[in-house]
């Protein structure tokens, strides 16, 4: 639920308005929707050592959606972390889920040989965060260099493997964790239109984890993500009238949203009066009874 609207009116015994106050409450981080048409990564690095290959046609690429979370403000842009930048699967890959023989669908699908040995590797069910500090915007162009990708703890995001040398076999999985500072040179950009904002990130991270030994697995992710979010119009409070003991409240919005009227005593505890009140144009509206001395409503959605 978006941040309530305040809206506060006291009135006198018969009914008279005395005083009105409208605090609206300010937007936390905006919320970018990945598009997974232009939104690809490409896996390259290491297994054990030896190039990573490809263990069929694109099984190294694959196109990623979720959400981004970033605050913009004025110049600025920060990414402020629970962003949900999910891989999709790109086909059916080795091993299994649980290192054992066979192909389960996979975000990625890897295979490493040499005259030592070979080894197969599967991802799945990634998901990465994003985090910075305040970064500025320079003619819709921001530095995305110092842009840190995450594997978070809580994550899914895990890596089946086989491995066959002349030491033996072994298989299994990991979970992926950790993180890894953008190396991009190219600038990241935010632009706005009306309706909508778009960010479009380059990706250049690379991150170690350990198959049999440590830090044997090196994993670079390189491409770009692109993700777009839809501004609403700034609510807008037209009138607040209170007559004959029934106010009425008339606002403006983005057509087609749903609001809830709610209202309070003590501003504690409150109350659903109407829980949808929608409109297919922009003008919205509602009426309900104002007996009482002292009332506080809101709007929320």
């Amino acid at each position: 639920m978006k941040q309530p609207i305040l809206l506060n009116w006291f009135t006198a015994a018969g009914g008279a308005l005395l005083s009105l106050a409208i605090v609206a409450n300010a937007q936390g981080p905006v919320v970018f929707t990945l598009d997974t048409n232009q939104s690809s990564i490409t896996l390259s690095g290491s297994i054990l050592g030896f190039a990573l290959k490809e263990q069929g046609p694109g099984s190294l690429t694959t196109k990623f959606g979720g959400t981004l979370r970033a605050d913009v403000n004025g110049q600025t842009i920060m990414f402020t972390g629970q962003s949900l930048i999910e891989a999709l699967d790109n086909g059916n890959w080795q091993p299994k889920p649980d290192g054992s023989t066979g192909t389960e669908p996979a975000n990625f699908g890897g295979q490493a040989s040499s005259f030592l040995g070979s080894a197969k590797a599967a991802l799945r069910q990634i998901q990465l965060d994003a985090i910075s500090g305040p970064l500025t915007i320079n003619q819709g162009n921001f530095d995305s260099s110092s842009l840190v990708f995450l594997f978070p703890t809580n994550a899914p995001s895990s890596a089946a493997y086989t491995v066959a040398s002349l030491l033996g076999s072994k298989s299994g999985s990991i979970p992926l964790v950790g993180y890894a500072t953008n190396k991009v040179s190219s600038v990241a950009t935010f632009t706005a239109v009306p309706g909508v904002e778009t960010l479009t990130i380059p990706v250049d991270s690379e991150f170690q984890f350990s198959l049999t030994t440590a830090n044997d697995t090196t994993i670079r992710l390189t491409g770009q993500f692109v993700a777009t979010h839809v501004v609403t119009a700034p609510l807008l409070i037209e009138s607040i009238m209170v007559q004959n003991q029934v106010v009425t409240f008339q606002w403006e919005s983005t057509p087609g949203q749903q609001f809830q009227i709610q209202s309070s005593s003590d501003l504690n505890a409150w109350q659903t009066n109407t829980a949808n009140v929608t409109s297919t144009n922009s003008t919205y509206s509602w009426s309900g009874p104002a007996t009482q001395s002292l009332r506080f409503y809101r709007l929320a959605q």
